[in-house]
């Protein structure tokens, strides 16, 4: 899952977007179907607090049960 960003102008406005799903396919879908005709200025594409608390979830796990090897040797 990813958080998109994006600056978007629709004829009369600049609108700052924010929108979570899975793939750039679902956010430009996302943003045709409330905007319709627009211009996208700037996007951005990054994990989803859902998907960094996830990770922060398994990693404590394993680093608990010795499992984890990110560390520096």
């Amino acid at each position: 899952m990813f958080t998109y960003s994006a600056v978007i102008y629709d004829g009369k406005k600049q609108n700052l977007v924010r929108y979570d799903c899975g793939t750039d396919t679902e956010f430009s879908s996302y943003l045709e179907s409330r905007f319709g005709c627009h211009v996208c200025l700037w996007s951005n594409k990054e994990l989803s607090e859902t998907t960094m608390a996830a990770i922060a979830a398994s990693r404590a796990h394993s680093k608990k049960d010795g499992l984890d090897k990110t560390e520096v040797l």
